[in-house]
This record gives C-alpha cells, sequence and structure tokens, in this order.
C-alpha cells in the first residue's frame, strides 16, 4: 500500500505544478519573444524553440490543458504550425537562413512557391497562396538573374538604356532632366558603380521578406486547416494576429465567395503592409541611391508570370517630358517621351498596393473563374521548370516586345 502511495505521490507530482496546477510546457518555452519575428535569421521565431512539431505538439498541450494563457505559449503556438507546414513543405527552418545567400536558398524559394500552388490546387477558396504560388517563378528568377548582374538587360545596360533616353531629351531642352523621378535620377547616379556586395547584400533582404511571409501567413493557413475559426481564435488570443486578419479567417469559414474574396483580399493587405512593408522600406533606403537603384531595377524586371498581367513597365510607363508641349511659350524642340520604365517603384507599398490589386488580383481570379483549365496547368506546371522559364536570358525576346509596346515619342 505504501508502495502504491508513493507511487502515486510520484505521478502526481510530475502532473503537478506549484500551487496544485497542472503543469504546462516547460518554462523556457514560455514567454518567450519572438526574435526572428522578421525572418531575417536562420530558424524559426526563437532560436530557444525546438524545430520538432511533435516536440512542440507536446508542450503545446501541455499548456493548454494547464489553462496557460494563449499570450504566454506565442511564439511557441506560432512555431508549432511553422514546423506543420515546413515539414508539409519540405522546408528545413534549421537550413534556412537568408544570410548563406541566394545559392544556399534556391531550394527554399522553390518549395516556399510549390507548397503555395499545392496549397491553392488543394482548397480553393485559398486564393491569397494561389496568386503568390503562380507570381512566384518570376519573384525567384529576378533575385536570380540580379545575382549575375542583370536585370533585364543588366546594370549596365539598363543604365546606359536609360542614359540614352535622359541625353536624348536633354539634347532637345536643357531643363528636361531638371526634375528627374528620384528613382531614375538614383540610378544614374549609382548604376554603374553597384558592386556584388551591394546585390547579395539585396538579395540576402528580398529572400528575408519571402521568408517573413512564409513565416507570418502560413501558419495561419496550416492552424485554419486543422481546426477552423477556433484554432483562429486562439491564434488572435495569443496576439498573434489582428483583428483584421481574424476577420479575414472568418469570412474564409462563411465560403460565400464575395467573403472569400474579402478575406484573402484582408490577408493580401497584411502581407504587403504589415509582413514586409518596413522590410521593402529599408531595402529602399539602404545606402542611399544604391537602394533605391536597386529596388527600382527589381521593378524594371518584373514580370508576373500570371497569364494576362502586363508588367509595370506597360501598366504604369514612366513619361519624361522637354519644353513647353503646347509648343507656344518656349522657342525651340519640344518633347514627349513614354519611355520602357515603370513610373513607380515595387518597394514602396502604395504603389505595389496599386499594381497588385489593379493588375495582379484580378487577372489571377479572372482565369480561375473562366480558364480553370489553364489556371490549374499553371500552378501545377514543376516549379523548376517555371523559374527555368522565367530567368531573363529566356524571356528577352517577351522583354523587348514589351519595352517596343510602351516607348512612345512626340516631337512638337
Amino acid at each position: 500500500m505504501r508502495r502504491a502511495l508513493t507511487a502515486v505521490a510520484v505521478v502526481v507530482s510530475v502532473s503537478l505544478g506549484f500551487g496544485g496546477t497542472a503543469t504546462a510546457a516547460p518554462p523556457d518555452l514560455l514567454d518567450l519573444p519572438r526574435t526572428n519575428e522578421n525572418a531575417e535569421q536562420g530558424g524559426g521565431v526563437n532560436p530557444g524553440l525546438p524545430t520538432d512539431p511533435d516536440v512542440l505538439r507536446s508542450a503545446l498541450d501541455r499548456a493548454r490543458a494547464a489553462g496557460v494563457a494563449p499570450t504566454r505559449y506565442a511564439a511557441l503556438l506560432q512555431q508549432y504550425w511553422l514546423t506543420v507546414a515546413t515539414t508539409k513543405a519540405g522546408l528545413d527552418l534549421d537550413d534556412w537562413d537568408p544570410n548563406r545567400g541566394l545559392a544556399a536558398n534556391e531550394q527554399n524559394l522553390a518549395n516556399t512557391f510549390r507548397y503555395y500552388s499545392r496549397l491553392q490546387l488543394e482548397n480553393p477558396d485559398f486564393l491569397w497562396t494561389g496568386q503568390g504560388g503562380m507570381a512566384g517563378p518570376s519573384f525567384a528568377a529576378g533575385i536570380m538573374d540580379v545575382d549575375l548582374g542583370r536585370a533585364v538587360l543588366g546594370v549596365q545596360g539598363v543604365t546606359d538604356a536609360v542614359a540614352g533616353v535622359v541625353g536624348t531629351l536633354d539634347d532637345a531642352a536643357a531643363p528636361a532632366t531638371a526634375n528627374l523621378p528620384a528613382d531614375l535620377q538614383a540610378l544614374l547616379d549609382v548604376g554603374r558603380t553597384i558592386t556584388a556586395a551591394d546585390i547579395a547584400d539585396f538579395q540576402v533582404r528580398v529572400i528575408a521578406m519571402s521568408k517573413h511571409i512564409f513565416m507570418d501567413l502560413i501558419p495561419q493557413h496550416e492552424a485554419f486547416l486543422a481546426g477552423g475559426t477556433a484554432a483562429i481564435d486562439e491564434y488572435r488570443a495569443a496576439g498573434l494576429i489582428d483583428d483584421d486578419a481574424h476577420r479575414a479567417w472568418q469570412d474564409l469559414a462563411t465560403g460565400d465567395p464575395d467573403r472569400v474574396v474579402e478575406g484573402n483580399m484582408r490577408l493580401l493587405h497584411r502581407e504587403q503592409y504589415q509582413s514586409i512593408g518596413d522590410q521593402w522600406d529599408r531595402a529602399r533606403e539602404n545606402r542611399g541611391a544604391v537602394g533605391r537603384a536597386l529596388t527600382y531595377l527589381s521593378t524594371v524586371a518584373a514580370d508576373p508570370a500570371i497569364p494576362g498581367v502586363v508588367p509595370p513597365r506597360e501598366a504604369s510607363p514612366l513619361t519624361l517630358t522637354a519644353g513647353d508641349l503646347t509648343g507656344v511659350a518656349e522657342p525651340g524642340p519640344h518633347w514627349r517621351l513614354q519611355t520602357p520604365l515603370p513610373a513607380f517603384n515595387w518597394s514602396e507599398r502604395g504603389a505595389r498596393w496599386t499594381y497588385i490589386t489593379e493588375q495582379m488580383l484580378p487577372r489571377y481570379r479572372e482565369l480561375k473563374d473562366t480558364r480553370p483549365q489553364l489556371w490549374h496547368d499553371t500552378l501545377a506546371e514543376p516549379m523548376d521548370r517555371q523559374i527555368l522559364e522565367q530567368r531573363a536570358l529566356l524571356r528577352l525576346p517577351q522583354m523587348l516586345t514589351s519595352m517596343g509596346r510602351t516607348l512612345h515619342a512626340r516631337y512638337y
């Protein structure tokens, strides 16, 4: 009897904590800050957390059973759903470090976009992941082309082309370039002096943004798939999402087509404004004109691989002028030149949001609704092949055609 009571006491001492409450997750897994919330380092949301989903699930279950406040296990909760996603996607969190550069992260990029596409194909209402999966290959290819010193025709080539356009206007009228847009001026100022180190730093920043988007939004998707709105309620109670994101998942849960679209729009807005908005700002502001030039070059090269979407240089072409276009106020030649360059910088969230919502989102929805077989085939194409098809050298004829459509000059 004494041995039996002792055994019971041992069990109770293991299952109960001080004060007679059930033992939660190990103390070192509670109250952890999300020191890697922006995904700029390797690993998950906090380096002190395991990356095995089974270990995390066990700790999470104990915390819940003990009645621990969700805010105390917020990092643990996000890490768990993150590892569920990375396991399915074939991603190793410990090996996913933006600071290791492009070569070490090429497969991570491919696996990320492959998983986005898979989520959409398996879940018709996950429009946000589908758009990301379809546009992702051109995003990945663009980073790779910058690695080779190319953006469309290369850093040097673009700089020379822009200089030629500006020189033509200057020959026509001196005031033509007195007030060039900041992006174009930055490219002219530093385009020839951008170094391999500058490009490598830019790549690290953009790879971190890609990982940040995954870490923020994909765990929400996994939680919703496994536990519906109750799991999202827990996510909100932990402080991991705000009311707007919580509303997004309530919209998706209804299954109503209009509310599903609205919910995905909210997730898209979170991605662009909350997840990576500040990181794009820092990339643009890095080293002054260098950061602005590189982010503008990424806009020049952008060509989202969604059928029907026109690239930024066609959707919003930059127009330069010289002289009084009425031809009356000033003597001499007058010019209006619509260039094959975009009038905005992708890193600026307002302009980026306009392009996404006016070009990418409606074309994606139209493709899904009216050409379902093409939509399916595009998402299902092997990701390695999609990325290869988006490389600059293979797209060069298409880019030159696009530039030809955009270039218009008028002489007065």
